[in-house]
């Protein structure tokens, strides 16, 4: 599924002026032009240029090329026609494309193909965390979008952006190969380790996001993606990528939720949480809460360096690197 925002577009362009400016098709006047027609003869560009086999109905000097560009940039630019598969804009992958997010609001936000369940094609709210039904879900809190082109998209789900707050740095500890995507988060000078559970031929890493740190929790679903892989199978040259035609969708591996399961999983663990912070830091210090209620957003800048490492350990563990997915 291409972007609803890439055109294409035919040019043409002059190789014997001095300055090339290239001119779309479609907003040129076929009644005056004269490249294309025999009249070519009197352009004194054309004249002064010498062609050793001249044309007697256009001008040698006309070139045509198709292009595509992006009609939601405000100053749209031409680049080279293309189908490559690691060009966003011709596959799914555009869903998470700044450009298209911004163009398309919250009609952006939706699975790569029309679910079977309509229920999955909407985002939930549980228990305080917005949960999109199209996602699978994995036990330390990542998430992995199918993509119907056998690409796929992870990153971090809500909750643990609500427990993260505002995050200083982001390393991303993989940038090729076909590994276990890997990043290095460091909140309050605490540097967290988070691995995702499926191992996959990784194409991209959004590097953007180290200098726009902001997106990762206040975007996760979207802008905050963190990494763009090849689905294994897809990697291994077989069928099963989601591509039409092909088998139904990737098998992303074990341990990944999604539907009703992954819904009761999130709000055990929000009450999980909560448990852990009423029973292991605010009745350890003596203290009691406020309101006995739900923990608080941005709760690790009240957290001592051992506490919030092994918060993290319990609720966003790293996945066992001798199992393969």
């Amino acid at each position: 599924m291409r972007c609803p925002f890439l055109r294409d577009e035919q040019v043409k362009s002059c190789q014997a002026a001095p300055f090339r400016k290239t001119l779309a098709r479609s907003a040129a006047h076929g009644e005056t032009e004269r490249c294309s027609s025999p009249d070519h003869a009197s352009c004194p560009v054309a004249r002064h240029s010498h062609e050793a086999h001249p044309s007697p109905s256009r001008c040698p000097f006309l070139q045509e090329t198709l292009v595509q560009f992006c009609a939601a940039t405000p100053l749209p630019a031409y680049v080279p026609w293309s189908s490559s598969p690691e060009v966003r804009c011709t596959h799914d992958g555009h869903r998470f494309c700044e450009l298209f997010l911004a163009a398309a609001g919250s009609a952006a936000r939706g699975p790569a193909r029309p679910p079977a369940d309509p229920a999955e094609a909407r985002v939930e709210v549980v228990a305080g965390v917005p949960m999109p039904g199209w996602l699978l879900y994995a036990e330390n809190h990542t998430w992995l979008d199918p993509g119907e082109d056998g690409l796929w998209h992870l990153g971090v789900d809500a909750f643990l952006a609500q427990v993260m707050g505002a995050v200083e740095r982001l390393a991303f500890l993989t940038v090729k190969g076909t590994v276990r995507p890997a990043v290095v988060l460091t909140v309050r000078g605490v540097d967290l380790t988070l691995v995702f559970p499926c191992t996959a031929p990784l194409v991209a890493a959004n590097t953007r996001l180290r200098s726009s740190l902001d997106r990762l929790t206040a975007d996760p679903y979207g802008r905050g993606w963190l990494f763009e892989v090849r689905s294994p199978a897809q990697g291994r040259g077989a069928k099963g990528g989601g591509a039409k035609g092909d088998a139904p969708g990737p098998r992303p591996g074990p341990g990944l939720r999604s539907g009703a399961p992954a819904r009761d999983w999130m709000a055990a663990e929000v009450q999980r949480l909560t448990d852990l912070v009423h029973a292991r830091f605010v009745a350890a210090r003596g203290e009691r809460a406020a309101d006995g209620g739900r923990f608080a957003p941005d709760m690790l800048q009240y957290l001592e360096r051992e506490e919030i490492l092994r918060l993290f350990a319990d609720l966003f563990p790293i996945p066992d690197l001798r199992r393969t997915s």
